[in-house]
């Protein structure tokens, strides 16, 4: 349960800077999961609803919408239907940098709706499927071209790079969710947490809700119910003892946060479809 909230990505083909996959994200069992990388990372929402936030900016996607995650920048996705089915595709930073798009000092609007660019992004989606000859090389120079297409239209200002209050605030969060993970499943209050990062128990709530849209709270409870039902799932413990060694002994309060989080009772856990 140690997770880092910076996500190195590995290319298993270092001529090949692209990381591309199909992904299904079902109800109840990744929100929240928060991280952020340096590679710049697109995804291409084909089924189903989300909410996705970047940032502090809170965006809902569906069929059709292009998501663009920047440089660094703290997010996460979760599904308001039953599933929510997205491509995923992350360009490498060097690779970037190499056909002069520096993705650490241009940021990119969020959510595109333009059909143009679906287009491209489904030829890139053609490509990786069929995988003819020199689809590699077809595959880069598509990604350089649609990140062009991006840049052309889609640039904002340079505010998280250059606003020191932004960064400052960044760094609180992340700070937070990294000590968060790490304590969970044991006795923690906001006034800890705000004692380990350093901050005002005001400006860390304040904060935390600005950059990820949830109470600090609300996390906690989030992953100690997530953590529960994977307990729960593997059969070894009862309901009793998962709520004990996920951190929220109160059975009578577990059971209400667990199905405010889960979507159903924890006694239904082996029941949960994925």
């Amino acid at each position: 349960m140690k997770d880092i909230v910076y996500e190195q990505h590995w290319h298993d083909d270092p001529k090949f800077p692209i990381i591309f996959h199909y992904d299904t994200l079902h109800r109840y069992n990744e929100k929240f999961t928060m991280h952020y990388h340096e590679n710049i990372e697109i995804l291409y929402f084909v089924k189903g609803n989300g909410v996705a936030t970047c940032g502090a900016n809170h965006v809902e996607v569906g069929p059709g919408d292009l998501l663009v995650v920047n440089s660094n920048e703290l997010h996460f996705l979760y599904t308001t239907s039953t599933e929510l089915d997205y491509y995923c595709l992350i360009a490498d930073k060097s690779f970037c940098e190499s056909f002069q798009v520096d993705v650490e000092d241009m940021m990119l609007q969020n959510l595109i709706q333009d059909r143009e660019l679906v287009g491209s992004m489904e030829r890139i989606i053609i490509e990786m499927g069929e995988r003819q000859k020199h689809y590699k090389s077809a595959v880069q120079g598509l990604v350089i071209v649609l990140l062009t297409q991006f840049y052309r239209n889609y640039s904002l200002n340079q505010r998280a790079v250059s606003d020191t209050t932004w960064n400052h605030k960044m760094d609180t969060v992340k700070k937070a969710i990294v000590y968060i993970k790490n304590n969970f499943t044991k006795t923690l209050t906001i006034d800890e947490l705000c004692h380990h990062a350093g901050f005002s128990k005001y400006y860390m709530c304040r904060t935390f809700k600005e950059i990820t849209g949830q109470t600090v709270v609300g996390y906690i409870n989030f992953l100690r119910c997530d953590y529960a039902r994977h307990l729960l799932s593997s059969g070894k413990y009862n309901v009793k003892e998962s709520a004990e060694k996920c951190g929220i002994p109160n059975l009578s309060y577990f059971t209400k946060t667990y199905k405010k989080y889960m979507g159903h009772l924890p006694s239904q856990a082996n029941q949960e479809v994925h």
